[in-house]
C-alpha cells in the first residue's frame, strides 16, 4: 500500500505522463503506447489518441526489459522511442520531433539521454531486443543495445528537457516553478504544501558572486562546465560513484564513497558543520551515501528524507542522519542522481527565465 507522500508523487508523475502524451502528438509521434499500472491513469487516457495497456491485467510480475519487448513485438515497432513515465517534464515537442527525425533517419542507431542511466531511449530496429539480456530496469537499456545488439550510439544535444526528470520530492520543488512545466502537472503540484525555503535559498546563492558551495554526488563533466558557464557562486565540487546503478554495484553491495568514510568518521551532526566551514549551502546525492552505509531505505523514508519531514523517517539513522543536515547552519538539498544533473540545471534554468 502507498504512503501518502508516494500517493503525493504518483499524482505528480501521472500529471507528467498526461503533459508528454501532449508533447509527443505535437513532436510528430503518431503511435503512441501508454504502459501502466494505474486504472486512474489509463481512465484519465481513455479519451486521448493512443493506446494503453494496463499492465495489471497482464496476470505476470513487471519486468521492464521483457515489457518493452512485448510491446514492440505486439505493435510491430521498427522506430522506437521509450521514455519512463517520471522522464523529462520540462521537454518540449521540438525536441521530441528532435528525436524523432533522428530515428527515421537512420538504421541501426541507438540514442539515449545518459548512456549509462538513460530513461529516454531510441533505438532502431526494434528487433535488437531479441539478441540482448533484457534488463529488469530502465537504466541499462541503452548500455546492452550498444553492446551487445551492436546497435551504434549517436550522442544527442544536451538540453535541459531531455535531461531533468523527476525521481524525489526535491525534483519536484525544483520543477514546479520553471516556466516550462505543462499544464497537467502544473495542476497536480498547485495541492502539496512543501516548504520551499531551502529551494530558494539555494537557488539564491548560486546567483552570489561571494556565495560557495558544496555539490556532491554522482555529478558528470558536463554539468560542471555548465555550472561554472552559469553560476556566480564559487563551486566544491565532489563526484563519485557515477554508473552506480547501471554497473549494479549498488544492488552488489560495492559502493564506497569518500565522502561516507568522511561522515562514518566524523558523525552526522559534526559533519554537516563541518560542511557549513567551508560553504554557504550543499546539494547532496544521498543515494550514494546511503548505499555506502548498507542501509535499506523505504521509499517513503528516501522522500522524507529529501522533504526534511524527519517524523515521517522509520529508520533510526536515517531519521539522525536528516536531522543533522536540517539543523546544518547553511540550507542543504537532498535527492538523488537527478538533483545533482538535471535539477541544478533546472534551478539556474528557472532563475534566467524568471
Amino acid at each position: 500500500m502507498r504512503s501518502p507522500l508516494e500517493a503525493q508523487m504518483q499524482r505528480v508523475r501521472q500529471g507528467m505522463v498526461l503533459d508528454l502524451v501532449e508533447r509527443a502528438k505535437q513532436g510528430g509521434l503518431d503511435h503512441v503506447v501508454v504502459v501502466t499500472s494505474y486504472r486512474e491513469l489509463a481512465e484519465r487516457l481513455q479519451f486521448t489518441e493512443v493506446e494503453v495497456v494496463v499492465d495489471e491485467e497482464l496476470g505476470e510480475p513487471f519486468h521492464f526489459g521483457k515489457r518493452l519487448q512485448d510491446v514492440v513485438q505486439a505493435y510491430g515497432l521498427e522506430k522506437v522511442l521509450y521514455m519512463g513515465g517520471a522522464s523529462a517534464p520540462l521537454i518540449s515537442s521540438a525536441e521530441i520531433k528532435y528525436l524523432r527525425e533522428l530515428l527515421e533517419q537512420n538504421e541501426g542507431i541507438l540514442v539515449a539521454n545518459n548512456y549509462y542511466s538513460a530513461d529516454i531511449v531510441g533505438f532502431t530496429p526494434g528487433q535488437a531486443l531479441n539478441y540482448i539480456t533484457l534488463p529488469p530496469i530502465d537504466n541499462t537499456l541503452a548500455l546492452a543495445l550498444c553492446n551487445e545488439a551492436g546497435l551504434r550510439w549517436v550522442p544527442i544535444q544536451r538540453t535541459l528537457g531531455l535531461n531533468f526528470d523527476v525521481d524525489t520530492p526535491t525534483d519536484i520543488m525544483i520543477m514546479s516553478v520553471h516556466p516550462d512545466v505543462g499544464v497537467h502537472t502544473r495542476e497536480a503540484v498547485q495541492d502539496l504544501h512543501w516548504d520551499f525555503r531551502r529551494y530558494t535559498a539555494i537557488k539564491e546563492l548560486l546567483g552570489d558572486p561571494n556565495g560557495e558551495m558544496v555539490i556532491y554526488g554522482r555529478v558528470g563533466s558536463n554539468l560542471f562546465q555548465y555550472l561554472d558557464a552559469n553560476t556566480r557562486c564559487r563551486l566544491r565540487l565532489y563526484s563519485e560513484e557515477r554508473g552506480m546503478k547501471a554497473l549494479g554495484r549498488d544492488a552488489r553491495g560495492e559502493v564506497k564513497a569518500l565522502m561516507g568514510r568522511l561522515i562514518d568518521g566524523m558523525g552526522f551532526a559534526n559533519f554537516f558543520d563541518f560542511l557549513a566551514e567551508i560553504a554557504l549551502g550543499a546539494v547532496l546525492d544521498s543515494r550514494v551515501l546511503f548505499e555506502h552505509f548498507k542501509w535499506q531505505l523505504t521509499p517513503t523514508d528516501r522522500f522524507a528524507s529529501d522533504l526534511g519531514e524527519v517524523d515521517l523517517i522509520s529508520h533510526p539513522l536515517l531519521r539522525e542522519f536528516t536531522s543533522a543536515a536540517m539543523a546544518a547552519p547553511i540550507p542543504v538539498l537532498l535527492g538523488g542522481h537527478s538533483l545533482v544533473t538535471g535539477g541544478l540545471w533546472a534551478l539556474i534554468d528557472a532563475g534566467s527565465k524568471g
